[in-house]
């Protein structure tokens, strides 16, 4: 019987070793951005702020479980709504926030619910102080923490039960820091800071482990900043597991995943100009992240060539094992080849990245995918200055099988500045920032 059993797994290991490999999973588009924004999601909800461009507010929007975006019938903000999503005392999924009244001369923000099954809102009166500012309020069925703004660079994290009549307790007496994000999962709480703490000579940007019961406070990760250093983001919790994103200039921008048993830490490439926003949603496992515009260091404005947008992946991104296509690169560039007297021509290349932890595996070619190509908008008052504006040229082409496209002018236009854009329904928004002379950009190659 022994013999046999070893063939038998001999057998299958032969198997999974001809086997193909699991094909790629592909990160979903669900919304384009025109302002960076906090995330979150729980129980297939998914939460985040649009900005209204006509109000200059922004409004909540919520993603349902079966893909409906809806905007709530709630008042908008001046700023992102600090917002999370979990379950309440019933087990019910509600979105926290904040509010904050400058009527009376101080900012007054205090916790706000919205329930998504009721689709109305309220305010949590025995978390909102009327002395002290609140933000990042949390909730974890009984459970809800939040932080209390002192001063400028001092948050400090509370928690309250509350079935009970006890007061908030105050958390964490030996440091603090201006906080950038947090999460509570069952007697668990991770608080990202960003600041001078007072136990630090330099500015960190910090994950902090917290107690409900109180106690000792734990950092997790810290990270030194300086002009180039990096910042952690958007904390998730499972279990578990602390999900969250590091973004910065070196190195590149990468998606984190602690262990909180074992202190493993780690760490993938995203392959994308993630802004920092994450979210992982403990009920259906996908995570949700916001991409920036084709270059780090773009910022979210309805004036930028190139938008935010919001993604959804359901494959694990640290895995090296895991690959993920990623949403479409559109490339675009301009060139002279026979100087200035000769035809000006513009070309790309739109491909999707197969990528795994640390490195692009492929690149799928889009073929049959019209391009269309909007020429810059000059402003008199700030000429050659950002914010810059697109028009249409009325100019479309279409991709080949190899994903490239051009456009010949026969001599070099009055204003040789473009950007592009696809349209396709297939395909998710993809937009190419502005193309002056010089030459035709290669897409990335993979090792």
């Amino acid at each position: 019987m022994r013999t046999a059993l070893l063939a038998g797994l001999a057998a299958i290991a032969a198997i999974a070793a001809v086997a193909p490999a699991a094909p790629a999973r592909a990160d979903d588009f669900v919304a384009t951005l025109t302002r960076d924004t906090p995330i979150a999601a729980y129980g297939g909800v998914v939460a985040w702020s649009q900005h209204d461009a006509a109000t200059r507010l922004y409004r909540l929007t919520l993603r349902y479980p079966g893909g409906e975006i809806l905007t709530p019938s709630i008042a908008g903000a001046a700023r992102p709504f600090d917002v999370s999503v979990g379950p309440d005392v019933r087990g019910r999924t509600v979105a926290l926030y904040t509010r904050c009244r400058r009527d009376t001369g101080a900012s007054r923000c205090d916790v706000y619910r919205y329930s998504i099954a009721e689709r109305r809102e309220a305010l949590v009166r025995s978390v909102s102080s009327p002395r002290f500012d609140e933000a990042w309020p949390v909730q974890w069925h009984d459970r809800l923490a939040f932080v209390r703004r002192y001063d400028a660079r001092c948050d400090v994290p509370f928690v309250r039960e509350l079935s009970g009549r006890a007061a908030s307790r105050r958390l964490d007496r030996g440091s603090c820091g201006r906080t950038t994000g947090m999460s509570i999962h069952g007697e668990r709480i991770v608080q990202v800071t960003f600041g001078e703490p007072p136990t630090a000579t330099r500015y960190e940007s910090q994950v902090r482990l917290l107690s409900v019961r109180g106690g000792a406070v734990r950092v997790l990760l810290r990270q030194g900043s300086g002009e180039e250093s990096n910042v952690f983001s958007s904390p998730s919790q499972s279990a578990q597991s602390v999900w969250l994103t590091r973004t910065g200039v070196h190195p590149s921008p990468a998606f984190v995943h602690l262990r909180l048993r074992s202190g493993r830490r780690q760490e993938a490439l995203a392959h994308a100009n993630l802004t920092g926003s994450l979210a992982r949603d403990d009920v259906t496992g996908a995570i949700y992240y916001v991409e920036g515009g084709q270059f780090r260091g773009d910022t979210c404005t309805e004036s930028a060539p190139v938008p935010c947008r919001l993604v959804r992946t359901t494959a694990e991104p640290v895995s090296a094992t895991t690959q993920r296509t990623l949403l479409p690169t559109l490339t675009l560039a301009g060139t002279l080849p026979n100087g200035a007297g000769g035809p000006y021509v513009l070309a790309g290349r739109l491909y999707r990245s197969v990528v795994d932890a640390w490195r692009v595996r492929r690149l799928e070619p889009l073929a049959g995918v019209p391009i269309e190509l909007l020429r810059r908008v000059p402003d008199a008052t700030q000429p050659g200055l950002a914010p810059e504006s697109f028009e249409p040229t009325g100019i479309v082409v279409t991709t080949g099988l190899d994903g490239r496209w051009s456009y010949t002018f026969t001599s070099l236009p009055e204003r040789p500045v473009f950007s592009a854009v696809t349209r396709a329904p297939a395909v998710a928004p993809t937009y190419t920032y502005r193309s002056t002379l010089g030459q035709i950009p290669a897409a990335p190659v993979p090792e």
